[in-house]
């Protein structure tokens, strides 16, 4: 697999390619100034709108013209045609300290999001600052599924919705939730991986086959199957893999999130394209992520 260097942004860390087949193109988020992106790989063209704060995922919606942004303070629907914010829900009201990371929806509509601290990734950071794991029900309800963690990334399904995979970055693990499609998680979690000799995990995407691509700050992507088993790995062409997304006309394509995290001159020039996107053209058919059903 040869990965592509499709915008060259060089941030500091982008996240969260997820692909719209209405618009045959792959919305892209840049963590730190709270940007959301647009590729469109036909016009090799990027659009940008600016939310102004930490944003840990946008995800399309039933409604084109709207996207559901994860910000650092809550959840919102952004209009595309305006840039306003509708506020959503916040599961952390007060916390101020933290902010909203990784974040996905169910095929029934439920978005599952956690929080981190601001201080993560630095020298300030102690493992006592912590966030949480949390569900929005479709009524709207929120529900705390996990009351202290330090680092949570990546949430996908099995094809059957009987798993809900979420990595463990902190702790450098894959857990695996009980999954009902009417209920939602049904017991705790199981910590089925445990990535020893991978390094730091960050995203993760599955495929058709429920195979689990998995990106990890030191240059590789690992893929492992149903059964937990690596498979493979993959080189990525820089050292700091943040999130993969299936995209194209059959979901074949495959869309790599990079960061350039701390890099000085010279980690720079080793690593070229970090901080930019990248798509290689993909050995299977992904999934699609599930779009948040303002209408339902």
């Amino acid at each position: 697999m040869k990965f592509k260097l499709v915008v060259d942004a060089g941030l500091e860390l982008i996240e969260t390619p997820v692909w719209d087949y209405r618009k045959k193109g792959i919305y892209w988020t840049d963590l730190f100034s709270g940007d959301v992106h647009f590729y469109d790989p036909a016009t090799k063209k990027d659009r940008l709108w600016k939310t102004g704060r930490m944003i840990g995922a946008a995800i399309p919606t039933d409604d084109e013209t709207k996207l559901l942004c994860s910000l650092e303070d809550g959840l919102y629907l952004m209009d595309l045609e305006t840039s306003e914010l509708a506020f959503l829900a916040n599961p952390e009201p007060g916390r101020e300290e933290n902010r909203f990371n990784d974040t996905r929806v169910d095929a029934r509509g439920r978005i599952y999001l956690s929080s981190v601290s601001k201080k993560y990734g630095t020298e300030a950071y102690t493992p006592d600052m912590m966030g949480g794991f949390y569900m929005v029900d479709t009524d709207g309800s929120i529900h705390t599924i996990e009351k202290e963690i330090n680092q949570y990334n990546a949430i996908v399904w099995n094809s059957t919705n009987t798993r809900m995979f979420v990595v463990d970055t902190y702790h450098e693990c894959l857990l695996s939730y009980p999954y009902d499609l009417e209920r939602g998680i049904t017991g705790p979690a199981e910590t089925v991986i445990r990535f020893t000799e991978q390094g730091m995990p960050d995203g993760m995407s599955i495929d058709a086959e429920d195979n689990l691509y998995v990106c990890h700050w030191t240059g590789q992507i690992s893929v492992w199957n149903r059964e937990y088993q690596l498979v493979k790995t993959i080189p990525v062409p820089v050292g700091y893999a943040c999130c993969t997304g299936f995209g194209g006309e059959e979901l074949t394509d495959l869309y790599l999130a990079t960061s350039r995290y701390c890099y000085d001159g010279e980690l720079l020039r080793k690593n070229p394209g970090a901080g930019g996107l990248f798509a290689a053209e993909g050995e299977a058919r992904g999934t699609m992520d599930h779009y948040y059903p303002i209408h339902l």
